[in-house]
């Protein structure tokens, strides 16, 4: 599979096909690039680092998790 995301100058655009490819059935899609998912790609990778630090926290602290969860959400609701 080849996977290629460009920013063209001109309406027309030269495709180079593999050999592998020749005498084969291939699919072309030209479709717009969302440059949101560059952005969901950061938030996920800062959740999975704040995940890593925070990861067993409460196991060292001998804590009930549904209660710690519970006090949490009462401070708010006051």
């Amino acid at each position: 599979m080849i996977r290629k995301i460009i920013k063209p100058s001109s309406e027309y655009y030269s495709v180079h096909i593999p050999k592998e490819y020749m005498d084969k059935r291939i699919e072309i899609l030209v479709l717009p690039f969302n440059d949101d998912l560059e952005d969901n790609n950061k938030e996920i990778n800062k959740n999975n680092q704040l995940l890593e630090k925070t990861a067993g926290l409460l196991r060292t602290r001998n804590i009930d998790p549904v209660k710690w969860q519970q006090s949490i959400r009462t401070e708010y609701e006051r």
